[in-house]
């Protein structure tokens, strides 16, 4: 059942990541204007909830603290995320912070006693290397793991977002999901509004004021993450977290799949060229994915 949920969520990311795409290279002046609006938007879902339901009184006040440093957790890592792809190439960039599961596996096996088999272990590497793979247009890049300036910023990134889904995890131990989600929420929203200077939200305006952008923002990050972050809760709440974090981070696979229809010359929305070393590649990495899930579910 938690990989179904799992894979719904990832999926749902995907167009997200499409979408995001999208207002980032026609509709929007930069990042942090998009930054600024999720932050608005999260916290129009999360006020509501805590003023009407309070906070949970019946638990360790330790549970409220992850549950809301699991948000700064992920907030750091997708702002690291954006560091790293303004000064690095993107490849790399995804690859690297691609590999946030093996972190979420060491944190739960040494704080929250999940035990991973051989099958197990290899299944989540496997996932890895195909969520990695699918992101390169080429299967040999000698530079990828090479040190660089940027290097730094992307295992911050790596980090954050392991440790994030850790410690959402360990809170939904004592806390239900919607206990968890207004709480992680706000923590994603107290990093970025590190963003909201003054000419950020003059962009801001300016953007919401034409309608197309309004209704992609609206729907790209209004209606979809919201349905995706909690759907990625469930599957946390349900399943051992070192095996959930393996499958949310095939979102690269389902992004693939999703610009390459949209890509077609029915579409033409997206301008993803596929050679056949590329068909090649995204097909190796479909492979491994698509094994390396079995393998967890098996294992």
């Amino acid at each position: 059942m938690w990989i179904i949920v799992a894979l719904c969520s990832s999926a749902l990311f995907a167009v997200v990541t499409i979408i995001d795409k999208r207002l980032l290279d026609h509709h929007l002046q930069g990042v942090s204007v998009l930054y600024l609006w999720i932050a608005l938007v999260l916290t129009g879902y999360c006020l509501p909830i805590i003023l009407f339901a309070g906070i949970p009184r019946h638990v360790p006040t330790e549970s409220l603290i992850m549950a809301f440093a699991s948000g700064i957790s992920i907030g750091i890592g997708l702002a690291a995320m954006f560091i790293g792809l303004k000064s690095d190439e993107a490849t790399r960039a995804i690859a690297i912070t691609q590999t946030n599961p093996i972190a979420v596996a060491i944190l739960a096996i040494i704080f929250l006693d999940e035990t991973l088999n051989v099958v197990q272990w290899i299944s989540i590497v496997i996932v890895i290397i195909g969520t990695i793979l699918i992101s390169l247009r080429k299967f040999v890049d000698h530079r990828l793991f090479l040190p660089s300036r940027s290097m730094p910023v992307l295992l911050i990134s790596s980090i954050g977002l392991g440790t994030g889904f850790f410690s959402a995890k360990y809170a939904l131990g004592y806390l239900d999901i919607w206990e968890v989600f207004p709480l992680q929420q706000l923590g994603v929203v107290f990093v970025f509004t590190a963003f909201a200077l003054p000419s950020v939200w003059k962009n801001l305006f300016l953007s919401l004021r034409k309608k197309n952008t309004l209704l992609l923002m609206i729907f790209g990050e209004g209606v979809l993450p919201i349905i995706a972050i909690i759907l990625g809760l469930l599957a946390s709440d349900l399943g051992p977290i070192s095996l959930v974090s393996a499958v949310l981070s095939t979102r690269p696979l389902f992004v693939f799949i999703i610009s390459t229809f949209l890509s077609t010359s029915q579409w033409k929305l997206m301008d993803d060229k596929l050679t056949k070393q590329t068909l090649l590649i995204k097909g190796v990495s479909i492979s491994l994915i698509i094994t390396g899930i079995v393998g967890l579910t098996s294992g």
